[in-house]
């Protein structure tokens, strides 16, 4: 058995020697960088329905498992906050939230000095010689508009002031097309569009559309990073009828992870965190199934426009020196633990969608189930493409090890923060909750996917909880800054 010592040397001699192939290659064809391309695919509130993670048996998603079947797939990758604002500042600064206090979605990006200070993902490529152009939701909202401003950014589609396109209710009207007028955000809604509409139609529609023609247009400056952010399935769940065709509303289940007076044994801390109550009002309105139906019809949606982005760059020239990394920001409950949102410690809020194809480095249909994070992206990015990361600040792993080796030694846990001092822990068998008062959930994946039976009082789980608290932060930045 090799030590990791010498798994480590054997995979960077394998990488250099890729990296040479890629140089000669360029050579030959008269590229003048052989540095890998990325294409970076953001997907948001997507949660384990997908064939890869088998969340949901129900769910359809054939363009994701075949981008899977192509590379790695991190099935126990977690957020670093299940919430939009605060993981994708994670993700595009490499700091955890606990690291820059930046712990809810109205905590601005730029005015975090922390944050601000930091070297963003897209500046990072950009600094070291590479096109970056993107389109769609990779940041947050309002945060590219007012501050980030196309920051790192070459180009940007439709703008670098505009990463989304306007908001879709004239696709949509009247609304709400659930019928729910009170007790539900303006948000929380779903339904197919009008007729008419077609899937180019819809913004997401536009950025896969626009991020499929400039990898099929030969034109792009090498090498280069391309972020296309897709919006769905977040709320509001719309989608083409033919999407939710393809899910009949008298074959839609119920989640398996829904159990009624599941909250029985859960400390109150939860309750403190941002909880939307949604779901008493979706099933008083006997709206239960069809906004399921609407999710798994938005999540089909979402992933035929993987398929023409990802199809776009297996045609194109690029194809053979890209990498492609693919994300969900976090998951999604639809029930479980008596939750429609996301804004929790639980799997089904942590767990993510996590795909790496990077040529001549993963293996095609390989997994892997060690514990990794979303902060893990920009080291990994780094190290793959050969640039030095910036000095003291990323704050996650570099996943290349296990690129190599799916069962290389792997002692670190995946580490999920919501608010200050509330802390979720996963290691590849147990997740641990300690929330900002001390109390505390355990749950045993092994024998407990559902986590229905929280184990963190019983005496004989006291050595694995206090092995998992190794994984908290010795440092708890203040909100607000």
């Amino acid at each position: 058995m090799r030590t990791k010592k010498q798994t480590t040397i054997l995979f960077l001699a394998v990488t250099l020697l890729c990296v040479v192939g890629r140089a000669s290659e360029a050579k030959d064809t008269g590229r003048q960088d052989a540095k890998p391309n990325v294409l970076f695919i953001a997907i948001d509130d997507l949660n384990d329905w997908t064939g890869t993670l088998k969340g949901n048996p129900q769910a359809k998603t054939p363009h994701m498992d075949k981008l899977a079947s192509k590379g790695m797939v991190f099935t126990n990758a977690h957020c670093a906050a299940p919430a939009c604002g605060p993981s994708r500042s994670a993700i595009m600064s490499g700091i955890r939230p606990s690291t820059s206090g930046n712990y809810v979605n109205r905590n601005s990006l730029t005015k975090n000095p922390i944050l601000n200070n930091s070297v963003l993902l897209p500046e990072f490529f950009q600094q070291n010689g590479y096109y970056v152009c993107g389109s769609g939701k990779l940041f947050h909202g309002n945060h590219f508009k007012t501050e980030v401003k196309g920051r790192g950014f070459d180009d940007y589609y439709p703008s670098k002031t505009q990463d989304q396109f306007p908001w879709e209710t004239r696709l949509s009207s009247p609304r709400p097309l659930n019928g729910i007028k009170k007790g539900m955000s303006r948000y929380a809604d779903w339904g197919p569009y009008h007729p008419d509409v077609t899937l180019e139609d819809t913004n997401c529609g536009k950025t896969a559309k626009w991020a499929a023609e400039t990898l099929l247009g030969g034109e792009l400056k090498e090498p280069f990073f391309l972020g296309a952010g897709i919006f769905q399935p977040h709320l509001p769940n719309y989608a083409p009828q033919e999407y939710f065709d393809r899910f009949p509303l008298d074959e839609i289940e119920l989640p398996e992870g829904y159990l009624e007076n599941d909250m029985e044994d859960v400390p109150k801390a939860s309750s403190k965190q941002r909880h939307i109550a949604w779901l008493k009002t979706i099933r008083a309105a006997g709206q239960w199934k069809p906004a399921i139906q609407a999710y798994l019809a938005s999540t089909a949606m979402t992933d035929d426009l993987i398929g023409q982005i990802v199809g776009a760059l297996e045609k194109s020239k690029y194809a053979d020196n890209t990498i492609i990394v693919l994300w969900s920001d976090h998951g999604f409950q639809l029930g479980e633990k008596e939750r429609w949102a996301k804004y929790s410690l639980w799997e089904r809020a942590t767990r993510v969608n996590f795909v790496w194809v990077a040529p001549g480095v993963t293996k095609p249909g390989s997994t892997c189930a060690k514990p990794v994070n979303l902060l893990d992206i920009y080291p990994t990015l780094a190290s793959l493409t050969g640039c030095e990361p910036p000095e003291g600040q990323l704050e996650g792993n570099d996943l290349t090890v296990l690129f190599e080796d799916p069962e290389a030694s792997w002692d670190k846990t995946s580490l999920t923060v919501f608010g200050f001092k509330n802390y979720g822990i996963r290691s590849e068998r147990y997740r641990y909750i300690v929330y900002a008062d001390g109390s505390e959930e355990l749950y045993d994946h092994k024998k407990d996917k559902w986590e229905w039976h929280n184990l963190a009082n019983r005496p004989e789980y006291a050595e694995i909880k206090e092995k998992m608290r190794k994984g908290i932060p010795a440092h708890h930045e203040p909100p607000g800054n």
